[in-house]
Order: structure tokens, then C-alpha cells, then sequence
């Protein structure tokens, strides 16, 4: 699974760059910005309608299901039948709605503004179908211990997205100029790869389901579900107040951006802090998305045999080489991450966005693990409650982010009110899930190690980041790629070596974990 992610972020990665090429990544570009409204839109409106909801609840249901023999695999069916259905309804709706849906993510738009990014919304919104689909297919196949598959379909998926845009940048207009420059082709080609991408990344789940046997037979009704729906309430609340949070974010952000394209300033933008947002959930992706997803099924087996003490065990499992690295990874972007994104997307800026919001990685994937293990507790009530502080306080940070600096601070400041709402999110989740642990009658572990562990890391990792900032800070930036590539390998170098030695030199041993 992690093979499989790391090349999947790695052609997301090098698909990153191709669209920033295409279509820009800073305020200075029309499309890159209208672009990202119409093709975000359909991720965060599938987590409203679904995805968190089918990631918290659905593998746990399904793992019980598979106890309960004929009657768990009736209550299976007729959970498919709701949610396949019922998302390909959303999604003819939605789509229809494009302009109104993008004039929620940018009321301040100019009318051309909102034209292009509702031409390009229309192509990109059926995606909402295949992302349900893929959620639906690759929960299954999780449940039934089928790991690789799921993972290795957002690789090709990317390489589809790739090219796309390749096609894009050889054949058509350069997608740099104004709104007014763009015909449907250009609209059809680059926005019509992306849904591409995206279905064929849930068709290609079809294969390995029909090698493990399963054959989904379309069942109406809700009986066995009342439970589910109860969990699925509290999931949906919290996905809601994350997608109310964005939509302010999106709206400061769309705001700002445009502000500085008709000022002629290039500053951070909306697409900007999206790039870096891709950047930082790299070292999350590959670490912690893969072995919390390894080990949810395993959790949530054990929760079903009332084992409390192995769901822990499990869950620290995780939880001390995500710190590890994700810390890590933190350093690495704070020491040299203007660096990065000037060699890559010909700009600081982003990597300025990226310096800031990799203060919070530790917090968000720590609370992603913690979370994790309440659904397996079937608590929702509690990840609830750390979706609900993660919103309130990214939505005040983009607020005060309006109101009280520039528009070329303004995405900087976005940023930092998300890094700070990560690390109260985690906060929030850790307290939550030893209250759960302790109502389902398991005493969790005493803390004093956990917290000498993870003192040590964070000082290591502010150690490190010091001596790679010193380390750019005394090496001039050259003007050439290739020169900047070697400062950031360099430096990047340098901040993990720091690390990993000054952990081991303080008793931490999470690499020998991290190697096995």
C-alpha cells in the first residue's frame, strides 16, 4: 500500500506541476484559479454528501456484516443500493446546478470569472458519481483484507490526468491569458481528462472484486441499518461544519485572489494554498493514510470481539511512526520549502504557503489515527466533536485573515488558522478517545512515555528545521533549476540527517519500527 501511494502522490505530484504550467498556480492566472473552484467542488460536495460517512462507517459495518452470514450480507447489499443510487441522483442534480454551485465558492467574483469556472464545473462535477463509487468499491474490498488494489488505482488514475494535460499544453491555446480567451475545447479538454481520471480510477476496482467473488445485488430497504444511521448523523455533522469551514476559506481566499490578479501582484491564491495543501499530505498519504487503513480492518475486528486493550494496542501502533514522520516531514518543509516549489512551479510563494500550513501536519494526521479508532469504537460522536473545533477555528483564521491583513497575506494567514486548528483538532480527538475507551470499560495507558516520546521529537524536529533555514539562509538561492534542485536536496538532506540523528542520539527508536 504504501509502494502504491507513494507512486500515486508522485504522478499527482508531477500532474501538479503539468497543470501549473497549463493553467498557473499564483494570483496572476485566471484559469488556474477558476479552475480549482470547478474541480475541487466535486471532492468536497462527494464529503459532504458521502465520504466521510462511507470512510468511518462503512468498513467497520461491513467487517460485522461478514459475521452475521446471509442476514449481514442482505444489510450490506441494501447499504451499496442506498448509496450507489442515491449518489447518482446527487450527482445529476449537482451538476445541473454548476453555476450556482461555483457562485457559492466565489461570491465575489467577476461575471467572466464565474462563466469560465461554470463551464469548467459542468465537465467537472459528474466526478461526484465515480468518487462514491470508488469510495463504496475500495471499502468493500478493504473489509474483505484487499489493500493493493484501491492503492494502485489512483496511480493510473493520475497517469490519465497527466494526459490529459499533456494533450492540453500540445494541442490547444495557452490556458495563461484571461478569462476571455478560453473556448469550450480548451474548457472540454482539461476539465473532461479530470472526470475522466476519476472514472477510470473506480471502474478499475470492478477486477479484483470480481476475482475475490463479490457480486452486489441491489436490495431496497433499510432494515438492520438503524445503527449505522445513527453513527452516520454524527459523521455527516462533522464532514458539514468541514465543508462550511471551506466554504469560507474558499471565499477569502477566491477573493484575495482576485484582488491581486487586478492589482498585477503574483501572490498566494486559492490554487496556491491547494498546491500546497497537495505538498503537505504527501508524507500523510503515503505514511498515514496507508498504515491506518491497513490496521482499521484489524481494529475494527477487535472492537467487534469487545477486544478494547488490542484496538489500543493497534492504534499506538500507528500513531508513533506517524509523529515520527510527519514531524519530520514538517521540518523538511519549513527548512526549504520556497526552495521546492521555486525549482518545481517557478514561485516561492507556495512553498511560503507550505512553510506555514507544515506546522499543523503532526496535529492532522494524529487526529486522522485517533478518529479512525473511534469509528472502530462506534463513536462518532467524538470525531464530531474534533471536525466541529478543526471548522470553527480554520473559519475564524480565514476570517481574521480577511479582516486584518493584506490581500498578499491573506492566504499565509488562511494558513496558519488551519495549523492551528490541526493541532486543537488533536488535542480535542486524543482527550475524546480515552473518555470512549473508558466508557466501553478499558483504561487506556498511562501517558508519561507517550509525552517524553513525542517532547523529544518536537524538539528534534525544531533542531533540525533550524540548521536546514541556516543552511539556505547561508547558500544563495542560483537562478537555474538544476541549481536549485541540488540546494534542495541539499538542505532536505541535511534536516532529515539532523533528525534522525538527534532522535537516535535521545532514545527514540521509531526508525528500526519504520525500516521492519
Amino acid at each position: 500500500m504504501m509502494a502504491a501511494t507513494l507512486v500515486s502522490r508522485a504522478l499527482g505530484f508531477a500532474k501538479a506541476i503539468l497543470l501549473v504550467a497549463a493553467i498557473g498556480g499564483t494570483s496572476t492566472a485566471v484559469a488556474g484559479q477558476t479552475f480549482e473552484i470547478a474541480n475541487s467542488a466535486p471532492t468536497y460536495l462527494f464529503a459532504l454528501i458521502a465520504g466521510g460517512v462511507l470512510g468511518a462507517v462503512l468498513v467497520p459495518q461491513i467487517v460485522r456484516n461478514l459475521h452475521a452470514g446471509p442476514a449481514g450480507q442482505e444489510d450490506t447489499d441494501r447499504l451499496l443500493t442506498i448509496i450507489l443510487i442515491g449518489g447518482a441522483g446527487a450527482t445529476v442534480v449537482l451538476t445541473l446546478c454548476a453555476p450556482g454551485i461555483v457562485w457559492i465558492y466565489a461570491t465575489t467574483w467577476s461575471a467572466p470569472w464565474l462563466g469560465l469556472a461554470a463551464s469548467m464545473a459542468y465537465w467537472c462535477l459528474p466526478q461526484i458519481f465515480f468518487l462514491i463509487a470508488f469510495a463504496v468499491l475500495s471499502q468493500v474490498l478493504n473489509a474483505r483484507g484487499v489493500f493493493g488494489a484501491p492503492a494502485w488505482a489512483p496511480a493510473i488514475s493520475n497517469v490519465v490526468g497527466i494526459g490529459g494535460i499533456v494533450v492540453f499544453l500540445v494541442a490547444l491555446p495557452s490556458g495563461l491569458g484571461d478569462a476571455g480567451s478560453w473556448n469550450p475545447l480548451m474548457v472540454a479538454v482539461l476539465s473532461g481528462a479530470a472526470t475522466l481520471a476519476i472514472a477510470v480510477q473506480s471502474l478499475l476496482l470492478l477486477i479484483p472484486l470480481r476475482r475475490i467473488g463479490f457480486r452486489l445485488r441491489f436490495r431496497w430497504g433499510v432494515a438492520g441499518l438503524g445503527h449505522m444511521s445513527s453513527l452516520a448523523g454524527w459523521t455527516l455533522g462533522g464532514v458539514f461544519a468541514s465543508q462550511v469551514a471551506y466554504l469560507v476559506t474558499a471565499n477569502v481566499a477566491s477573493s484575495a485572489g482576485e484582488s491581486l490578479n487586478q492589482l498585477g501582484i503574483d501572490g498566494a491564491s486559492l490554487n496556491s494554498l491547494s498546491i500546497a495543501y497537495l505538498l503537505m499530505l504527501l508524507p500523510h498519504g503515503i505514511v498515514t493514510v496507508s498504515l491506518t487503513t491497513a490496521l482499521y480492518t484489524r481494529m475494527s475486528g477487535a472492537a467487534a470481539r469487545i477486544n478494547f486493550a488490542e484496538v489500543e494496542s493497534l492504534s499506538n501502533l500507528a500513531l508513533r511512526p506517524v509523529a515520527y514522520v510527519s514531524l519530520a516531514a514538517a521540518a523538511v518543509f519549513v527548512a526549504v520549502g520556497p526552495i521546492l516549489t521555486e525549482a518545481i512551479f517557478g514561485t516561492p510563494l507556495i512553498g511560503h504557503v507550505l512553510q506555514v500550513l507544515a506546522v499543523g501536519l503532526v496535529g492532522f494526521s494524529q487526529a486522522y489515527v485517533l478518529n479512525r479508532t473511534s469509528f472502530t469504537l462506534q463513536d462518532a460522536r467524538g470525531p464530531f466533536i474534533t471536525q466541529l473545533t478543526i471548522a470553527v477555528l480554520s473559519a475564524a483564521g480565514a476570517l481574521a485573515a480577511a479582516i486584518l491583513l493584506p490581500p498578499q497575506l491573506t492566504v499565509i494567514g488562511i494558513a496558519a488558522g488551519i495549523s492551528i486548528a490541526n493541532i486543537a483538532g488533536w488535542s480535542t480527538a486524543h482527550v475524546l478517545l480515552r473518555r470512549t475507551f473508558r466508557k466501553r470499560g478499558h483504561e487506556p495507558d498511562s501517558e508519561p512515555g507517550a509525552v517524553w516520546a513525542l517532547t523529544r521529537l518536537l524538539a528534534t524536529a525544531m533542531i533540525s528545521a533550524t540548521a536546514g533555514l541556516a543552511a539556505t539562509t547561508i547558500i544563495s538561492t542560483p537562478a537555474s533549476f538544476l541549481g536549485r534542485a541540488l540546494i534542495f536536496l541539499l538542505a532536505a538532506s541535511i534536516v532529515s540527517g539532523v533528525f534522525v540523528g538527534i532522535s537516535w542520539l535521545l532514545g527514540d527508536r521509531t526508525i528500526n519500527d519504520l525500516r521492519r
